[in-house]
Parts: structure tokens; sequence; C-alpha cells
């Protein structure tokens, strides 16, 4: 069984290193934030008034680019009225909060919550054995037999990422947590990816992950 697992681990990492290049919009955050915090640092003396505005605006250039899917995914699920509301809340409404606060500890924590919701969510799955947010999240084309371990793993993970991030807000500074704010899509595409065919291999071996 062990022999098993280190196998599964060993092909979940050499995932990573074989999938096909990632859609250019996924690095242009990353590429205003670093351009915007350079330039800020030399004029703006302030570290906070630096990181609020890099962040603001790369979560804004963010939501610009992921607005149009998240619209027509809620379009599927709800009312066009109501998946208006939800867009307006969890984009502009979400970004003027984190603006009037102010704090950037209040942006950080905002990942944080991010990554709650989604391991609730996962967690739910498991409670209530219909798995509607894997199936909604990730691709029709798999082994939906393998629906509880993902469920289970996947909701690991958002803790997992959660914790992580919650050290970085108490032991790394505003630059630091900002690049790793800026890798972050990249990480958790290439982690999806990765946990999603890592668990159905596994699946198909009849070796339990969890």
């Amino acid at each position: 069984m062990y022999e098993d697992i280190i196998l599964t681990f060993k092909a979940f990492m050499a995932l990573f290193r074989r999938e096909t290049a990632l859609p250019w919009t996924i690095f242009l955050p990353l590429g205003l934030m670093a351009v915007v915090w350079a330039g800020l640092t030399w004029f703006v003396t302030s570290e906070r008034d630096a990181f609020m505005v890099a962040f603001v605006l790369a979560i804004a250039l963010r939501l610009a680019l992921r607005a149009e899917g998240m619209i027509r995914t809620l379009k599927g699920q709800v009312s066009n009225r109501t998946a208006l509301i939800i867009a307006l809340m969890f984009g502009p409404a979400a970004l003027a909060g984190l603006i009037w606060l102010g704090d950037p500890v209040w942006c950080q924590r905002f990942l944080s919550l991010y990554f709650m919701i989604m391991a609730s969510l996962y967690l739910l799955d498991v409670i209530d054995g219909r798995f509607a947010m894997v199936r909604h999240v990730l691709p029709a084309r798999r082994r939906t037999g393998a629906d509880p371990m993902m469920a289970r793993v996947l909701a690991i993970c958002y803790m997992a990422l959660m914790l992580l991030n919650e050290t970085l807000i108490h032991e790394a500074s505003l630059a630091v947590w900002l690049v790793y704010f800026g890798l972050l899509p990249i990480l958790l595409n290439r982690l999806l990816l990765a946990v999603t065919r890592t668990v159905e291999q596994a699946y198909a071996k009849g070796v339990n992950l969890l």
C-alpha cells in the first residue's frame, strides 16, 4: 500500500511538468502588480499604500478578465437578475469594501475567506453525498466514482491553502505576500489539474488516499 502511495505522489509531482501552456491572460495580474509595486516604492513612502494600490489594481484586472465567464456560469444556474446581483456583490462591492477599509490585512484575509468558503463547499459535498461542487468545477469526462475521494482531497487542499495564507500573513512581508498572490492563479491551475488526475489514477488502481 505504501509503495502505491509513493508512486501516486511521484505521478502527482510529474503532472506539474507535462501540462500544456497556460493562457497568457493568467500572467497579467502578476505583471501589473510587479510594475505598480516597483513604481510606487519609488514615489510612495508608505509600503501599506503601495500594497493597497497594487492589490486593488490586480484584483480589478482579475475580475474584469473573469467577469464574462462568471456571469455566463451563474446565468446557467439562476436568473439573469440574480446572476448580476451575485456578480456585483462578489466583484465591485467586495473590492469597494476592501478599498474603504484600507488595511492590507483585510486584503490578505479576504483570500483566507475565499479558501475557507471553497473548503466548506467541498465538505458539504462529502456530507450530502451529491458532490454538486465537484461536478460543477471539474470536467465532465472523468471517473465519477472518484467523486467522494475527490471532494475530501480538495477540501483538505483548500484548508491547507488557508493555513499557508495565514502563515504568510504573520511571517512574510507585504512584498513577499504580493508575489505569492500574483503567482496563486498559476499554482491553483496546476494544483487542480494534478489533484484531479492523481485522485482518478488512485481510484482506478484501488488506492484510497484518505
